[in-house]
C-alpha cells in the first residue's frame, strides 16, 4: 500500500453494483457488448507497428478523463507474433514524460533496441525496436506496456498496456484448435477532480474496474460451446480473484506458460502483471456474472471489495462440450536438475509504507546486484518483510515455484509472477540458460507504485 495525499485531492469513486438485474431470465437473447483491442498480426516474419504514446481525452464509468495511451485507445492493438518472427515497433512519444517499453513474460535479448527497460525515449523523439522472437519460445498471452522507472505506475494506470501473443498454445490438442478464443484484459482506472489520473495515486482508493476498456460488458456462449479466455491483469496495482458464476475454469497456461495438465480452478487470483489462459464450456442456458472476489493484501496494505467485471450469457442451440485431455505437452521438472547457486531476495518496506527496498537497498540503475552465468540453475529464496503482499517478477525468463511457506508446491508449469506472502517465504528455480537472455536486466515486485518507489534490482547474465 501507498499512502498518499491522493484522497485529499478528491478521487472520484465509481462503484459497480454487485447485483446482476438479469438474474433469472435465463436464454436471454442479450446482445454481446464486450469489445476486443483491434488485432496487428505479423506477416512472412514479421510484424511492423506503430505506437504513438499521446494524451487522449474519453469516458471511463460515464465520466470524462484524460488518459496516456498507445495511438487513442484505452484497450491498444494486441499484437500477434510466431515463434521466429521478428518485431518491429517504432514508438513516437508525443507527451510530456519519458517513456519506453517493455515486452513482459518474453524470454528475448534485453540488449540494444530490444527488451531494454534502461532506455528512455524523450518527449517528442521517436524509437525503433527490433525484438528478434526465438524459435523455440513458448506459444501464450504476454504484455506491453510502459517500464519508464517513477514513471510505470502512472502510464501504465493512464492506459499505457496490451497484449501480445505467441501463436500456438492449443496447437497440441487437435480437438481444440479451433475454439472461439477471446482476449480479456483487466486494468482499472483513477480519476481525480480534475478528470485526470492523479499524479499521486493511492493503491487503496476507488477505482473503475474495466474489461477491454469497457465497465462489466456482456459476453455470450452456446450451452456446451468451449473457448478460451486469455485473460491478463494489465493493470498497475490491483489483484483480481477471478470467478465466473456456475462454471468450472480449466486453466491450460499462466504467464505465457503452457502447463503440463489441465487444472481445474473455481477461483484463480491475479496479481498485477499476471496471466492465465483458461477453457470455459458453457452450462446450461442463462445469465452468469463474472466476478472478482473481495481481497485483502495484508494489514499494511489494500483492500479491494467485489466488483462484477462482465455478464456471461449462455444462449442459443446447444452443443456437446468438447472433451479436454487429462494430460498437455511435457514440461521439464526443473528439481530433476542441478542447483548452480542459492540466493535471498529480501523485499522490505518503511513503516509509512512510501519506500520499498530489495535486500535493504533502493533501485539504483547504475548499480549491479546480482550477477550469474549462462548455463546457471538457481535457487532464489524470496522473504516477504513486510505485512502486506508483494509480486516477485523477473525479467527475460520464467521460473518454477518449488515452496510457498515450507508447503512444497505441486509441478504444473513455469509463471513469470509469483505473490509473496505477508511476512512469508517463496522458493522458485531459475534457469538461466537461454543464450538469448545475455546482458543486463531487472527483477522487481510488480505492484507498480512499489517498483517506482525503490522495490526492483538489475541482475547480469554474463
Amino acid at each position: 500500500m501507498i499512502r498518499t495525499a491522493a484522497t485529499a485531492r478528491g478521487i472520484v469513486l465509481v462503484v459497480l453494483a454487485a447485483c446482476n438485474p438479469l438474474s433469472g431470465q435465463e436464454d436471454a437473447r442479450l446482445q454481446e457488448t464486450l469489445t476486443e483491442p483491434p488485432v496487428l498480426t505479423s506477416s512472412n516474419g514479421v510484424l511492423d507497428a506503430t505506437l504513438t504514446v499521446q494524451a487522449t481525452h474519453t469516458h471511463v464509468g460515464g465520466r470524462p478523463v484524460l488518459l496516456r495511451t498507445y495511438n487513442g485507445l484505452e484497450s491498444p492493438p494486441t499484437l500477434r507474433v510466431k515463434p521466429g518472427d521478428t518485431l518491429r515497433i517504432g514508438l513516437i512519444n508525443r507527451i510530456d514524460q519519458s517513456t519506453n517499453l517493455h515486452h513482459h513474460g518474453m524470454n528475448v535479448s534485453p540488449r540494444g533496441n530490444a527488451d531494454n527497460i534502461f532506455l528512455h525515449i524523450a518527449p517528442g523523439d521517436t524509437f525503433q525496436y527490433q525484438v528478434v522472437i526465438p524459435a523455440d519460445h513458448p506459444p501464450g498471452m504476454f504484455w506491453y506496456h510502459s517500464h519508464a522507472h517513477g514513471l510505470s505506475e502512472y502510464q501504465v494506470m493512464s492506459g499505457m498496456s496490451g497484449a501480445l501473443i505467441v501463436e500456438g498454445l492449443l496447437e497440441p490438442v487437435p480437438a481444440l484448435r479451433d475454439v472461439r478464443e477471446r482476449v480479456m484484459l483487466l486494468k482499472d482506472v483513477q480519476v481525480d477532480s480534475d478528470s485526470a489520473i492523479p499524479d499521486d495515486i493511492d493503491s487503496n482508493a476507488g477505482t473503475t474496474r474495466l474489461l477491454n476498456g469497457r465497465v462489466a460488458p456482456t459476453i455470450t456462449i452456446r450451452p456446451g460451446e468451449t473457448q478460451l479466455w486469455r485473460i491478463g491483469n494489465v493493470g498497475a496495482d490491483i489483484f483480481y480473484r477471478l470467478r465466473l458464476d456456475g462454471h468450472t475454469l480449466y486453466e491450460v497456461a499462466r504467464d505465457g506458460n503452457r502447463h503440463n495438465r489441465i487444472v481445474q480452478r473455481d477461483e484463480i487470483i491475479l496479481p498485477p502483471s499476471a496471466r492465465v489462459e483458461v477453457l470455459v464450456q458453457g452450462n446450461r442456458p442463462g445469465v452468469y456474472q463474472f466476478r472478482t472476489l473481495g481481497f485483502d493484501t495484508g494489514p499494511a496494505g489494500d483492500q479491494y471489495p467485489e466488483v462484477v467485471l462482465g455478464t456471461l450469457v449462455s444462449q442459443g442451440s446447444a452443443t456437446e462440450p468438447v472433451a479436454l485431455p487429462s494430460q498437455l505437452p511435457a514440461v521439464e521438472d526443473l528439481r530433476t536438475k542441478q542447483v548452480t547457486a542459492h540466493r535471498t531476495i529480501v523485499f522490505s518496506e518503511t513503516a509509512d509504507g512510501d519506500t520499498f527496498f530489495v535486500n535493504g537497498r533502493m533501485f539504483d540503475p547504475s548499480r549491479i546486484d546480482t550477477e550469474t552465468r549462462l548455463g546457471a540453475l538457481e535457487e532464489w529464496t524470496i522473504r516477504n518483510a513486510s505485512d502486506e503482499l508483494h509480486v516477485f517478477h523477473i525479467h527475460q525468463v520464467d521460473f518454477q515455484v518449488t515452496e510457498i511457506d515450507g508447503v512444497a508446491q505441486p509441478f504444473v508449469g513455469y509463471q513469470d509472477t509469483q505473490i509473496t506472502p505477508v511476512r512469508g517465504v517463496v522458493k522458485v528455480l531459475i534457469p538461466f540458460s537461454n543464450p538469448v537472455i545475455a546482458g543486463k536486466f531487472i527483477y522487481h515486485c510488480h505492484i507498480m507504485g512499489h517498483e517506482d518507489n525503490g522495490m526492483m534490482a538489475t541482475i547480469v547474465v554474463r
